[in-house]
């Protein structure tokens, strides 16, 4: 089972991308969910909004997989 924050980081981004939530697990890179810098900027935002950890657009290029982008909140959320 997912943690909180997989949970909800791959909610996000299943929102903003359109990409169903059972497509994306945690070793899903973010060039498979067709990334772009643009996106990247909007998922931030709303990263920050239900989670309430600021990530900006280098923190977000600097994750290769979802997992690594779940570890980094975590690290930064305490």
């Amino acid at each position: 089972m997912a943690q909180p924050t997989e949970s909800n980081v791959i909610n996000t981004i299943s929102t903003a991308t359109g990409v169903p939530e059972t497509a994306i697990n945690p070793a899903t890179t973010f060039s498979e969910l067709g990334m772009t810098s643009i996106l990247a900027v909007q998922l931030a935002s709303k990263l920050e909004n239900k989670l309430g950890v600021k990530l900006n657009l280098d923190e977000m290029t600097n994750t290769q997989t979802i997992g690594d982008l779940v570890s980094y909140i975590e690290t930064k959320a305490k």
